[in-house]
């Protein structure tokens, strides 16, 4: 065995600590790149397969009342138009035993579940419904605990029956319940009669235009659809439109994706800091030795590649320890994600895309890390190694050194003052240290800024609805009927009542964009209204004087898509009543996803004079403020009580206002949910380089430590001495990070926002954070501190003073 390959083996092999750091120092930063590219590679790609193998609509219209099946081969017939089926959603009241509260939700009937066309149902489980059975959707059947041999409660147009459950189903366009999702049924178009649905009329179309796909394309197919649906008197609710290759819920993970990779690699540069510090240190260490080397004839490349050699193969230990692990996140974590969207994870998949950037940052960062200090080490004079005992330190050199001395001398006890000079003793590797402390501060307190942000952006926004209950209605009701009923059931109720309408916008004959993907519609409410006012960005409101008159409130967002400014005019057609109307005020929109349709703002008497008046599609109800039970209980018993006059509920549009905010808020938990992860993977760098610098700063003053020993010094001292420095590292950083974090969270907070969620947040810094990270770096500091301080305690004198 040549004498470098016996110091190559003795190097990693009897420093065994020091070699386990560097090697968790470059896991936990290959960990992190690992998993996060391998669950975004896993989840787009599982999500784009699933998504092309529904064979998905590319355009869906709700329409709100009933259209005859003929007129399908009509709209087959028109120009670019591919395919069309027809199928049909009803609003359903059903409860899962007969003493159980009635809950709102639907019913989808298929002509042929055998031969589905569009947006194809998979079969989880069971069978497809038949006559006189049921199915229920996956995700319906996970919230509710409904399954298979269980029975429901329908109420019908024949009173109420009970049905088996014999199917779970996989729709693949259907909203969460977390996120406010009605529970789905489905049924035979056999018993289409029995939940009052003409078999021959349809509620919904699916359409696909002809190749190749485009969404310029797809918007005008709508266009001539929607133009031929109002010419017999029927309009559209909603309509979206889908890419054929692309899943509906990318925009969701879009901007999250981004934000986690720039993580992912901020994890990993953290890593090389650390990598930078333990070779240095190393380094310093055999300075005496490099220069034995040196004097014997080894050359300074030869040396180098020996350290580097060293550092390659920690590299590779690190790559085998971290890839296994990162697969199985990646996967665990894109399975979660995937059941969110309604989507079957599979069989375990290897992500081959993240591995091979795990296994080339593997390879890479640490070299490029070792290369700094390898050849500044491996460049130095015989004469200047040999001199050196590795003890050199930059302390006192420095005015802020004697200032520091001084201070600590004069109001720090003895074993205080001394931890406090080790804290600065070496400057570099100090500054290492606390980049990757601060910056997981920074993270840390980012992220519960961001939470805070979210839930004062959800409160200010439910502070600008001044109604309790709001009650959609699957058809117009008479809206003094509905004032009668809801006041007839407490006095106390304040009500207003607002019409919805289909609505086109059009501008200069362009094909006119709209942000939310449901399609627009048009919420016509009193002009004076004080129940709702959104945060207007441009403009103004609706005011009193606008009774009567042209004007209307959109979204900012889809004004800039089309380029439209305060004071613009656009066609706007409701029906067949087609005007230009004027742009007075835009408004900030807070949908929280991709499943809304977007409200443009109009004066109700305005639309009634147009239109004809007497009739509602909400009824918004002003109530004391409750708990979400009590929300519960008056939508309950207010829902009954209408139904029985006729008014039967749209599960769309009827919620309580506490509600609505916990819906919103749950679809931010899988955002907070990954950056949260993240925090906590910075946080463990922190720990890991803290311990690293400590346990090298041991090694470092092994002859120090053994003086202090033979003139008395006892073991609990020596253990205090090292505890106090982690702990000042850790109090250092806090300090750091805390007015770092405050200044960077507002700008951060607003992108974060923008890139994730699509809206820019109410910025609140969250002050209790500080105090948390304070408690969590503190108990960081003292668990890194721990085993370096406990070896410095444990270590004989002979050793120390031979080392």
């Amino acid at each position: 065995m040549s004498a470098l390959t016996y110091k190559f083996r003795a190097d990693l092999w009897r420093h065994k600590g020091r070699s386990l750091l560097a090697v968790a120092s470059i896991a936990i930063g290959l960990f992190g790149v690992g998993t996060i590219f391998g669950m975004i590679d896993l989840l787009l790609a599982k999500m784009d397969a699933a998504h092309r193998l529904s064979q998905p609509s590319h355009i869906n219209i709700l329409l709100r009342n009933a259209a005859d099946s003929a007129l399908l081969e009509q709209i087959a017939a028109l120009p670019d138009i591919a395919g069309v089926e027809g199928l049909n959603p009803v609003a359903v009241r059903f409860r899962p035993t007969p003493d159980a509260a009635w809950q709102s939700g639907s019913l989808i009937v298929r002509t042929d579940y055998a031969r589905q066309l569009y947006d194809r149902s998979a079969l989880v489980a069971g069978d497809w419904p038949v006559s006189g059975k049921l199915a229920i959707e996956n995700l319906s059947a996970q919230n509710t605990g409904l399954g298979l041999g269980g029975n429901v409660q329908l109420q019908t147009e024949r009173g109420e029956l009970s049905f088996p459950l014999d199917g779970i189903i996989r729709h693949p366009f259907v909203k969460p319940p977390k996120f406010g999702g009605q529970t789905v049924f489905f049924g035979s178009a056999t018993e289409a009669e029995r939940f009052g649905i003409d078999p021959h009329r349809f509620r919904q179309l699916l359409v696909q235009i002809r190749q190749p796909y485009s969404e310029d394309k797809a918007r005008v197919a709508a266009l001539q659809i929607r133009a031929l649906l109002a010419e017999r008197g029927i309009a559209a609710n909603a309509t979206l439109f889908q890419d054929p290759d692309r899943h509906w819920g990318r925009p969701f993970l879009a901007g999250i994706n981004g934000v986690l990779e720039i993580m992912a690699l901020a994890a990993l540069a953290l890593s090389a800091s650390l990598i930078v510090n333990t070779v240095s240190a190393h380094l310093t260490q055999q300075t005496d030795q490099i220069g034995v080397m040196k004097a014997v004839g080894g050359g300074s490349l030869a040396i180098a590649v020996l350290y580097l050699s060293e550092t390659l193969l920690l590299a590779l230990v690190a790559i085998l320890f971290a890839a296994p692990p990162a697969a199985l996140a990646a996967h665990l974590a894109s399975c979660r994600l995937l059941a969110i969207f309604n989507i079957d994870c599979g069989g375990f998949e290897l992500p081959y895309r993240a591995l091979s950037y795990l296994v080339a940052g593997g390879l890479l960062v640490p070299l490029l890390a070792a290369a700094g200090p390898v050849w500044r080490g491996t460049t130095m004079t015989v004469r200047a190694a040999i001199a050196s005992y590795g003890l050199a330190a930059d302390f006192g050199t420095y005015r802020l050194d004697v200032w520091l001395q001084g201070l600590a001398g004069r109001w720090l006890p003895t074993v205080y003052a001394a931890a406090l000079g080790n804290l600065f003793r070496r400057k570099t590797r100090l500054l290492l240290t606390q980049i990757v402390l601060v910056v997981a501060g920074i993270a840390f307190l980012s992220l519960m800024s961001l939470i805070a942000s979210v839930n004062l952006t959800l409160d200010n926004e439910m502070a600008r609805s001044r109604y309790s209950l709001k009650l959609g209605f699957a058809s117009d009701q008479p809206k003094q009927m509905l004032q009668e009923a809801i006041k007839a059931a407490d006095p106390a109720y304040a009500v207003e009542t607002w019409r919805r309408l289909p609505l086109e916008l059009g501008r200069d004959q362009g094909v006119f964009r709209q942000k939310g993907s449901l399609g627009l519609q048009l919420l016509a409410l009193p002009a004076g209204s004080a129940f709702y006012r959104p945060r207007i960005e441009s403009g103004r409101w609706l005011q009193a004087d606008d009774a009567g008159r042209d004007v209307l409130v959109m979204n900012a967002e889809t004004a800039a898509l089309n380029g439209i400014k305060t004071g613009d005019m656009v066609e706007a057609a409701i029906g067949r009543y087609r005007q230009t109307w004027q742009v007075v005020g835009l408004y900030r929109w807070l949908a929280g996803s991709q499943y809304a349709v977007e409200p443009v703002y109009a004066p109700l008497e305005t639309i009634e004079k147009a239109v004809g008046g007497g009739f509602a599609s909400l009824a918004l109800v002003a109530t004391p403020a409750g708990t979400r039970e009590d929300e519960a209980n008056r939508l309950q018993r207010l829902g009954e009580l209408l139904q029985k006059r006729g008014a039967v509920a749209d599960v769309y549009n009827t919620q309580g206002l506490l509600e609505q905010r916990d819906f919103s808020r749950n679809q931010f938990r899988p955002v907070i949910g990954a950056l949260s992860g993240l925090a906590v993977m910075l946080a463990a760098v922190g720990g890991i380089g803290l311990s690293g610098t400590l346990a090298i700063g041991v090694l470092q003053r092994s002859r120090e430590i053994g003086v202090l020993r033979a003139i008395g010094a006892p073991s609990p001292t020596l253990s205090r001495l090292f505890m106090l420095e982690g702990l000042f590292h850790g109090i250092l950083a806090w300090l750091v990070s805390v007015p770092l974090a405050y200044r960077a969270g507002a700008p951060l907070a607003k992108r974060l926002g923008e890139t994730m969620l699509g809206l820019s947040l109410d910025y609140r810094f969250d002050i209790a954070a500080a105090g948390y990270w304070l408690g969590l770096i503190l108990v960081l500091a003292a668990a890194a501190s721990y085993f370096p301080a406990r070896k410095a305690a444990k270590m004989a004198i002979q050793d120390c003073l031979s080392h």
